[in-house]
């Protein structure tokens, strides 16, 4: 993992005008204790705004996407990022809502990030691959 990542200098992301738009309005109506929505909400407020969904290319993490990533114990999992009303359709989701989910918000491959977890350990995660949202 990139170790300035690790220390806490996050890398840059994007974030498509949809997703911001989706996630202005959850984070809106929410009134859960801070913590993710913390973090969350500081990621959406760093990205850079993609002017379009492929991001000139790179491809990045959006909501819909279905990503492969690493732990910090170098353990992979794949998993389609989803928004919480979205859970109860899928069962290989990860919620945006989640420490991992929001971290990997905006994340293209090769990224890594740094993350607190609820029980106030530090982890990261490492995008492997993304595979776009269907349609």
């Amino acid at each position: 993992m990139n170790r300035k990542s690790m220390l806490g200098d996050p890398p840059p992301i994007r974030i498509t005008p949809q997703d911001l738009g989706r996630l202005d309005v959850l984070l809106a109506h929410l009134s859960r204790p801070a913590g993710v929505i913390d973090f969350l909400q500081r990621e959406v407020d760093r990205a850079d705004v993609a002017d379009s969904p492929d991001g000139g290319g790179t491809p990045f993490v959006r909501l819909g996407s279905r990503v492969t990533f690493a732990d910090d114990r170098g353990t992979r999992h794949t998993a389609t990022l989803i928004t919480p009303d979205e859970a109860a359709r899928r069962q290989d989701g990860i919620s945006i809502l989640t420490p991992v989910g929001a971290a990997l918000l905006g994340l293209s491959e090769g990224q890594s990030i740094a993350y607190g977890t609820l029980d106030g350990r530090t982890k990261s995660v490492q995008v492997l691959r993304i595979d776009p949202p269907a349609g």
